[in-house]
């Protein structure tokens, strides 16, 4: 097997050569990075899960803070009442 050049080798081979112009470069520099790192990945149905869960998760927020208000507002009115006995 022989050898194998680096990504950093490759890269500076591709900026290094003249007969390919800058606007060519760019994707080919894009193609470079994508077999090194991997192509990225967007998976719009793990978002939409994620994003259910959040929204979900902000109405139960909600909620409770609602609940919780409604706790104080009678627990300030029962207060109250034994106050004026």
């Amino acid at each position: 097997m022989g050898y194998q050049q680096t990504y950093a080798e490759r890269l500076a081979a591709l900026n290094a050569d003249r007969s390919i112009s800058e606007e060519d470069k760019v994707p080919l520099r894009k193609q470079l990075a994508e077999q090194e790192y991997g192509a990225p990945s967007f998976d719009i149905n793990e978002f939409e899960g994620l994003l259910s869960r959040l929204e979900s998760s902000k109405k139960r927020q909600q909620r409770q803070k609602s609940v919780e208000g409604r706790r104080d507002i009678f627990a300030t009115g029962l207060a109250g009442m034994m106050g004026n006995f």
